[in-house]
């Protein structure tokens, strides 16, 4: 059930549970899932701490690449946000990044309770071919995505309304995407509500 919050920081708790690298490792309660993803650096750490109002809830790193795990917080003992390895460029050996390429197809095809993914765009690039390319395999394997144009405040508003309309027509998108930014709060509310649509929670 659809609620709008009109706060980033109306949720009672969430809580770091677990990492995992594969769908063996993941948390045993069958809550609904909803899952981050998005290149290296796209900023889905500070937005994951902004949604949640923790600042210190997900690591945040200057280094692209950060997250090579399976992450799970736990939102009001209600669902799961899942933060996944970042797509693309990681100061990791070739034989890592596949391995944490195969866990993020293996989790988006096999995971059960898993009821979308969160794909983020830098809004100042409007979508690279690799971003194309994952939002494809996504969608291949039947599983809702929304697009979110990260970064918002990077950009004027010229640049804004630009950008967001071509993100729109290169991802086939019938609305334009929603832009957030972690900095300057806005574009939460919006996305919360898109969140707890999903995950058919009401708080």
């Amino acid at each position: 059930m659809e609620k709008k919050l009109t706060s980033a920081y109306a949720l009672p708790s969430a809580k770091f549970v677990k990492s995992a690298v594969s769908l063996k490792d993941l948390p045993e309660n069958r809550l609904p899932q909803i899952a981050f993803l998005g290149r290296s650096n796209v900023g889905k750490s500070s937005l994951l701490n902004a949604l949640t109002g923790k600042k210190n809830l997900v690591k945040v790193s200057a280094t692209p690449g950060k997250t090579r795990e399976i992450n799970f917080f736990e939102i009001n003992e209600a669902f799961y946000i899942v933060d996944l390895p970042g797509v693309g460029y990681a100061k990791v050996s070739f034989a890592k990044q596949e391995q944490m390429e195969n866990s993020i197809r293996h989790y988006i095809e096999g995971a059960e309770d898993l009821r979308g993914v969160i794909y983020l765009v830098d809004i100042r690039h409007g979508g690279t071919p690799i971003d194309l390319e994952t939002v494809n395999h996504i969608r291949k394997a039947g599983c809702p995505v929304l697009i979110v144009a990260s970064k918002r405040d990077k950009v004027n508003q010229s640049e804004l309304a630009k950008n967001r309309k071509i993100i729109q027509d290169r991802f086939g998108l019938e609305t334009l995407p929603i832009a957030v930014s972690s900095l300057k709060k806005t574009g939460l509310g919006e996305l919360w509500s898109e969140i707890l649509k999903a995950v058919s929670v009401e708080f």
